[in-house]
């Protein structure tokens, strides 16, 4: 029953919004807005901070916040927007074609953004304007400031343009920073110029490591004034000073998709790491029914299937829960081209990433792991397993020898709350 009205709340809502488009009502439309306005549990401590942050929400991009926040004992105050609102005000000034009901699914694309011709586009961001203006009289004795998660969210940029004609500070606190070279290479020539024009738009912009800086700051030079590389809060969730004592028994398998990290040219549309994946499985299949061992798949949408059909019944199947609580809870983990992946490294558990690819060119398209933990043997893989079982070992492991690929992808984990908070207090 609550979920039922919870979903007719959304679809009201929904509606209220469009119906504020559709009138040109901006003042109604903040309204809307601030009472839409939530807090996360974590963040309902009340503050006397005279900065409000309004974080368009996102996922993933939560957590490294609430890391900051509860780390810092922060006294700045964080509301959260759903971002599905400027999706649909979004819809509402495309030149798609409308109809009674269908502002609840706001099928937004890129290409309705590109598509907008020139009078929608000025009547969205005189609207968003309009709206910024009202909603900033809500908090008018304090700072008011926006936080977004990654550059290309195009649904946002009329949202941008009227904090920047309310003089209200925009943040991007870029969530996005694990790729490989090559596919990172690739997206800084098509995908990432089409967006370029939103950085003028942020006020300051904070990102997880050197080489997201450094491609930033290619795609705008202005860039470089207002950027600074501050690593990735999630990395405190998997760092642990404490040690204890155990036989590796839980084994972790990070599933994974398996044309990930490989640069989507015509070349390379044969190209995929399925050899690995099916070759994992069928490893694992045959290590659970050792009862000595507990085999866990952590999976997202996009490889469940696979798993699910292939998957033997002795091993247990997630979907859902965060990577961290099953990486902490793990002894040995197998990953691949996966931000999860480099996150169990820094929590000192045995890594093994399979590559048993027969193209050895697939190689360039990992991760800058080092050698010793990427395995071309099916039959050294699971020799390894085995005997990694038959010995009580001191876990976190001393991993030193690869912070050098921690710090490539997650940045340097030193004073990293102190930089997020002169982050946001600039």
């Amino acid at each position: 029953m609550k979920k039922y009205f919870s979903l007719l709340y959304k679809q009201l809502f929904n509606f209220l919004i469009s119906v504020s488009c559709h009138f040109n009502l901006p003042t109604f439309c903040a309204y809307l807005i601030k009472i839409s306005l939530f807090k996360p549990k974590l963040f309902r401590k009340k503050t006397k901070s005279k900065k409000i942050f309004i974080v368009l929400y996102r996922e993933i991009g939560i957590r490294d916040i609430e890391i900051i926040h509860k780390s810092a004992n922060s006294n700045l105050e964080f509301l959260f927007l759903r971002r599905s609102i400027t999706k649909i005000i979004l819809f509402c000034f495309c030149n798609r074609k409308k109809f009674f009901f269908n502002y609840l699914n706001h099928p937004t694309t890129v290409e309705d953004y590109f598509n907008q011709n020139l009078n929608n586009k000025k009547n969205h961001e005189k609207f968003w304007i309009e709206v910024m203006s009202n909603l900033k009289k809500y908090f008018n004795n304090k700072t008011l400031n926006f936080i977004t998660f990654n550059f290309d969210y195009y649904a946002e940029a009329a949202l941008y343009v009227g904090c920047n004609k309310n003089n209200i500070a925009v943040k991007l606190w870029h969530k996005e920073g694990i790729q490989t070279d090559l596919d990172g290479e690739y997206r800084m020539k098509t995908s990432m110029p089409k967006m370029r024009h939103m950085f003028k738009y942020f006020t300051d912009i904070s990102v997880y490591n050197e080489r997201t800086k450094e491609r930033f700051i290619r795609l705008d030079e202005e860039n470089s004034k207002k950027i600074s590389v501050n690593g990735c809060p999630r990395i405190k969730d998997f760092i642990t000073n404490k040690k204890y004592y155990k036989k590796p028994r839980n084994i972790l398998f990070l599933s994974f998709d398996i044309r990930r990290g490989i640069t989507k040219i015509k070349q390379n549309k044969d190209l995929s790491f399925k050899l690995s994946f099916n070759t994992i499985v069928k490893i694992l299949n045959e290590l659970s029914d050792n009862k000595n061992l507990n085999i866990i798949a952590k999976y997202k949408h996009n490889s469940g299937d696979e798993i699910n059909n292939q998957i033997s019944k002795n091993i247990k199947i997630f979907k859902t829960g965060s990577a961290e609580k099953f990486i902490n809870q793990a002894d040995i983990i197998i990953g691949h081209n996966s931000a999860a992946t480099i996150e169990a490294l820094a929590s000192g558990k045995y890594v093994m990433v399979p590559f048993f690819e027969k193209n050895f060119k697939l190689r360039k398209y990992l991760l800058n792991f080092d050698n010793d933990i990427v395995y071309t043997s099916e039959t050294k893989m699971k020799k390894k397993i085995l005997n990694l079982i038959n010995k009580k070992v001191v876990f976190p492991l001393n991993n030193k020898k690869y912070d050098k690929t921690i710090q490539y992808y997650l940045g340097n984990p030193k004073n990293i709350t102190e930089r997020y908070i002169k982050f946001l207090n600039n």
